[in-house]
């Protein structure tokens, strides 16, 4: 074995002190040369730089690079680790609490924060690319928290290394602003893009339609029938966009079993001509976006046979491999596939899935490229899909949130929530979170399943819970009562009538302790206020024409402020979207009865 050489240099930020050591079996003259950068925003913030460098100036390669620092417990309440971090919000995580980041899972962030919300401690890497282990341990003896990231996390693995051209930078956000917790991560996003100003693909005005998606409603036994059937029933209830999910390849699929995936050829039984059943979809006003997952190869396809040489760690539970992101022949196999998909069939966009299930510590077969796994996959997506947008400059790109992070708006411009089909509560936590991380991306709700006997009064409560993004839908609609598709019209009519404010306005969520009780859009024109639990709703000040949508468990909306002051003309309307008053009120007014799943609307 080779001897391991070993270079630490420290710099102190406020009063955080860096640690940044670095691991190689090069016994060579390196330099680690650390310094603070202090930025003008937002306050009591910099970026800490450790620059590493050969002084002989020839390339070198790195074992590896950690950086540790340590701060004490003291006015910090929760833990905002990247990612959907709900429960991460409500308590510090004790002992050890570790993710990987790279760039098709994860964010390199996170922020301690006090029980109102407010920012502590935040630290994010600028490396959106490199397989990260970012480790935090709530010590008792030390009443601190000690941080470590390490870079690559895979070495110890599969041997993973970084190969340099005789220099290396990391580059941390470090803020202790006391300063709401989302406003610091806007800041950490900001300072990103201003110092490393990444390619970002464009977001058509075609992202933000709502949409219909095959998955929760009929799974793998989609077909050409099934979709024009429920597609002409999506055109006339306000969808603007369809999505075929998994299945379309296959004529007997199996929830949770991959195994005849990576061929993606469309079922002749189920779809004989797929770019005309395409075509005819669109004939209905929508766009057609399809599933696929390019790196997956399912261990009884046709692929696991051909491509058996690039095969490396899939999911076994799910029985796929994965193509090795390292081989430059993924690299064609994959721009061939989507290239094929998008142009054979005339689509419109591309759902990719799965990109998070290429593992940070998969093997690293004979003929790997020396690049880290991360690096490997957002070159072969940026340079992909940056192909496909010189044919077709409004293609659209869905992404999991997941693998939503910076790295990734290079390729993809919509950003979706994952799996919370009958939950609209956690939907709209994720929604609020790829907002808050991503507000340069059209950020799509997981597409809403419900009973069909279900209340009208829960499922208008579900179609609010959507308005905080783009609204997904999946029902088998032909199977769904009247009122649940009047409801649908309805409040999908409402997001079109309404998208300027609640997809481009000012987006003001209520983040509470783990709970997000309300959501205020904004525009110079209107105020919409979604209301989601039993709070008060405060106006200090308000657009002319303002809207409340409740969503909580009463019968009425209590609202107070001086933003709304004197007589008004309000309109209440019931879950249907009918008038069920129109008169003049004096206000502020202690409540406003509405029923729930209900409308008010406040000119002047």
């Amino acid at each position: 074995m080779s001897p391991i050489f070993e270079h630490s240099s420290t710099v102190r930020a406020g009063d955080i002190e860096f640690r940044f050591s670095v691991e190689l079996a090069q016994n060579i003259p390196l330099q680690l040369d650390c310094f603070v950068e202090p930025l003008p925003e937002p306050a009591e913030s910099a970026l800490v730089r450790c620059v590493i460098r050969n002084a002989q100036g020839q390339p070198f390669t790195l074992d590896s690079i950690t950086v540790e620092w340590q701060v004490p417990i003291v006015d910090m309440h929760g833990l905002y680790f990247g990612g959907n971090p709900k429960w991460e919000l409500t308590y510090l995580p004790f002992w050890n609490t570790e993710k990987t980041v790279a760039a098709h899972t994860g964010v390199p962030y996170l922020s301690l924060i006090h029980r109102d919300g407010s920012n502590r401690l935040a630290v994010g890497s600028f490396d959106q690319l490199t397989e990260t282990r970012l480790t935090a341990e709530l010590s008792e003896m030390t009443r601190c928290y000690h941080f470590r990231l390490t870079k690559p996390s895979n070495g110890a693995v599969n041997g993973q290394t970084l190969v340099t051209d005789g220099r290396w930078e990391e580059t941390l956000f470090v803020s202790r602003a006391q300063a709401p917790w989302p406003d610091v991560l806007k800041a950490y996003v900001r300072h990103y893009d201003a110092t490393t100003k990444p390619r970002l693909m464009p977001v058509p005005e075609s992202a933000y339609a709502p949409v219909f998606c095959s998955w929760t409603a009929i799974h793998h036994d989609v077909s050409h029938a099934w979709v024009l059937r429920n597609a002409r029933l999506a055109a006339e209830l306000g969808f603007g966009t369809w999505i075929t999910d998994d299945g379309w390849f296959t004529e007997e699929g199996k929830f949770a079993d991959y195994s005849v995936a990576g061929d993606w050829q469309p079922s002749e039984a189920k779809f004989p001509d797929m770019h005309e059943h395409v075509a005819q979809v669109q004939a209905l006003g929508l766009r057609y976006i399809l599933w696929v997952a390019p790196f997956m190869v399912g261990y009884d396809s046709d692929a696991a046979q051909r491509h058996a040489a690039l095969l490396t760690d899939g999911r076994e539970p799910i029985r796929f491999y994965n193509l090795s992101p390292w081989h430059d022949e993924t690299q064609a196999i994959v721009s061939a596939l989507l290239h094929r998909l998008v142009h054979d069939y005339g689509l419109d966009g591309l759902k990719i899935d799965f990109i998070d299930s290429v593992p940070p510590h998969s093997q690293r077969i004979t003929g790997a490229r020396p690049e880290p796994l991360g690096r490997r996959i957002f070159d072969i997506l940026d340079e992909t899909i940056h192909d496909l947008l010189a044919d077709q400059p409004d293609l659209l790109i869905e992404f999991r949130n997941t693998y939503s992070n910076l790295a990734s708006r290079s390729y993809a411009n919509i950003y979706r929530c994952s799996d919370v089909p009958i939950n609209p509560t956690l939907n709209r936590w994720q929604a609020t979170m790829l907002r808050l991380l991503t507000p340069d991306r059209a950020v799509h709700l997981d597409p809403a399943l419900w009973h069909p006997v279900d209340s009208a009064e829960n499922v208008a409560v579900h179609l609010i819970n959507l308005l905080v993004g783009v609204p997904m839908v999946s029902i088998e609609l032909e199977e769904y009562p009247q009122a649940h598709l009047d409801l649908i019209r309805h409040w999908i009519g409402f997001y079109n009538a309404h998208r300027t404010t609640l997809a481009f306005g000012r987006f003001q969520p209520l983040l509470g302790v783990g709970s997000i009780p309300l959501i205020r859009f904004d525009s110079p024109d209107e105020t919409i206020v979604a209301l989601y639990e039993d709070v008060d709703v405060s106006l200090p000040e308000a657009a002319p024409l303002v809207w409340l949508l409740n969503a909580s468990t009463r019968p009425y909306i209590a609202l107070h402020g001086d933003g709304l002051t004197g007589v008004r003309q309000v309109q209440v309307y019931d879950r249907f979207g009918a008038l069920v008053r129109d008169e003049a009120v004096t206000l502020p007014t202690a409540r406003l009865a509405v029923e729930v799943g209900g409308s008010v609307q406040i000119g002047v």
